[in-house]
């Protein structure tokens, strides 16, 4: 199947569809949920290191027991926040857009690539991701050496295979369009997803909220 601008509409418009990925799309959305996860992650390594201690000390038990005890705090708290953003997420499902996505750089072994998308008004227009899609396979014809640069370095081949952050390409080289690159793991589709992929000249379809945060779309809704 095609992804026409008709299709990408009806999606935008069906709110089922946007209730459905709301935690996912969601996720990202309140920075400060790093705050526990990364003391969560400490406690768990300081309380690995008591443990350890504790097998010939006994009075390493109660920082133990400390650094279990931070560790559920966290959890619960990562948890709250998320379902608070999730909850304005919902409160809003306009915010909530159905975009064009196209893979540029990746490993076909692993399944995961560099892709571009943009939120703005240009996230139906394929034409407009192809174009971007082209100069960055002859980025080595960009005439402005620091564009060039920035985006060899944005696509160098690092790729992390951890859903990393959506990062914004410079204005300059979109034509002032707000166009994002982000790490999709494409192993999640089905078979029939993966064959319009193929289709569709490598373009997909994500829903993207208003931090960028993009996720992909894992099936078409029946009509």
């Amino acid at each position: 199947m095609l992804y026409h601008t008709e299709l990408l509409n009806r999606l935008e418009s069906d709110e089922n569809l946007k209730k459905a990925y709301a935690g996912q799309v969601s996720l990202g959305q309140n920075k400060l949920i790093a705050l526990p996860v990364v003391i969560a992650f400490f406690a768990a390594f300081v309380g690995y290191y008591c443990y350890d201690l504790s097998k010939t000390d006994s009075s390493f038990t109660s920082y133990l027991q400390i650094c279990i005890a931070i560790i559920v705090v966290c959890i619960i708290a990562a948890v709250m926040m998320q379902a608070k953003a999730k909850k304005q997420v919902l409160g809003n499902l306009s915010n909530i857009k159905v975009c064009l996505a196209k893979k540029i750089y990746g490993n076909d072994q692993t399944q995961i690539h560099y892709c571009i998308y943009t939120t703005g008004k240009l996230r139906h227009d394929s034409v407009f991701l192809e174009g971007i899609a082209d100069k960055i396979f002859n980025i080595d014809n960009e005439p402005d050496q620091q564009l060039q640069k920035k985006i060899n370095k944005m696509f160098q081949p690092r790729l992390e295979g951890m859903s990393a952050a959506p990062e914004l390409l410079p204005v300059a080289f979109t034509s002032g369009e707000q166009v994002y690159k982000k790490e999709f793991a494409f192993s999640s589709l089905n078979p029939d997803m993966q064959a319009s992929v193929r289709e569709n000249n490598d373009q997909f379809i994500v829903l993207s909220a208003d931090n960028g945060n993009a996720v992909l779309l894992k099936t078409l809704p029946h009509s």
